[in-house]
C-alpha cells in the first residue's frame, strides 16, 4: 500500500469516527432530555477542525533557501483525541513562492507546493482558555508545481516525502472556538534527480511556516475513553 493510499485510508477512518461520534450523540440524546439541551458539540469523540493563512519563509542552504521567496498559502486540519491530551490528525494545504534565481533552479518564476500528510501530536491545557500543542508528521507528500514564463500552461512537477513539525498555541474566545498560532517547520526530501555536483543542493527543501487561523472544537472525550460507549452503540446498531 502507497503513502497516498494510507492517508486516503486513513481519512475514511477519521470520517467513519466522526459518523461514530454523530451516533453517540444520538443515543446519549435519546437517553435524557437534559442532554438533549446541550449543544451537539459538546459530546462524541473529542476533536477539532480548522483554517489558517500561512506565512512562508524559505530557509536553508538548499535551493528553497537560495532562490525562492515565500508569497503565502493556506492549510486545512482534522484531528481527533486518542487518549487525554494525544491526538492523530490530517492536513492538506497550498503554499506559494516566486522564484528569484533562475540561474539556480531553471528558467521558471513561480512553484505552488501541494501537501497532504497525517500527524501525531500532544495538547496540553493549563487553563480552560490556553491550550500547547506540538505535533510531527508519519506520512505525507509534497507536490512542487514549477510554472514556466510561458504561463500556467507550462509547467513541471517534483516530488518529495513532506517532514513536518509543528507547535501551536490556541486562545479560546469562546466554548468550542480558538484563535490558533503556530510555527511548522518543513524539510521535504525531494526526489529531484540532478548532476552530481549538485545534487547535494536539490536533494531537500526547507522552509518554515507562520500560520494565522481558528479551530472549532467539538466532542467531549478522547476515543480510548469512550471505547465502553462504542461498544455498546455498535451493539445495539447490529
Amino acid at each position: 500500500m502507497t503513502s497516498t493510499s494510507v492517508i486516503k485510508f486513513s481519512l475514511v477512518f477519521f470520517l467513519s469516527l466522526l459518523s461514530y461520534s454523530a451516533l453517540c450523540q444520538t443515543e446519549v440524546i435519546a437517553e435524557t432530555s437534559k442532554t438533549s439541551r446541550e449543544s451537539m458539540a459538546d459530546n462524541g469523540v473529542k476533536g477539532s477542525f480548522g483554517v489558517a493563512y500561512n506565512i512562508i519563509n524559505p530557509s536553508g542552504d538548499k535551493y528553497v533557501g537560495l532562490a525562492y521567496k515565500g508569497k503565502g498559502g493556506y492549510n486545512l486540519k482534522f484531528k481527533l483525541f486518542v487518549y487525554n491530551g494525544f491526538f492523530i490528525g490530517g492536513s492538506v494545504g497550498s503554499s506559494y513562492f516566486e522564484n528569484t534565481n533562475i540561474s539556480i533552479t531553471g528558467n521558471y518564476d513561480k512553484t505552488r507546493v501541494g501537501s497532504h500528510y497525517l500527524f501525531l501530536g500532544y495538547e496540553y491545557r493549563p487553563i480552560e482558555k490556553l491550550a500547547f500543542g506540538i505535533n510531527a508528521s508519519v506520512l505525507g507528500e509534497a507536490r512542487y508545481k514549477n510554472e514556466y514564463r510561458g504561463g500556467n500552461e507550462a509547467y513541471q512537477v517534483d516530488r518529495a516525502k513532506l517532514r513536518a513539525f509543528e507547535a501551536s498555541v490556541d486562545y479560546f474566545i469562546a466554548k468550542n472556538f480558538s484563535i490558533n498560532i503556530s510555527y511548522t517547520y518543513r524539510n521535504d526530501k525531494t526526489k529531484i534527480r540532478t548532476s552530481s555536483n549538485l545534487q547535494s543542493r536539490f536533494d531537500r527543501a526547507q522552509f518554515s511556516i507562520i500560520g494565522l487561523g481558528f479551530n472549532f472544537q467539538f466532542g467531549k472525550d478522547a476515543i480510548i475513553s469512550n471505547s465502553k460507549e462504542l461498544k455498546t452503540v455498535i451493539t445495539n446498531y447490529l
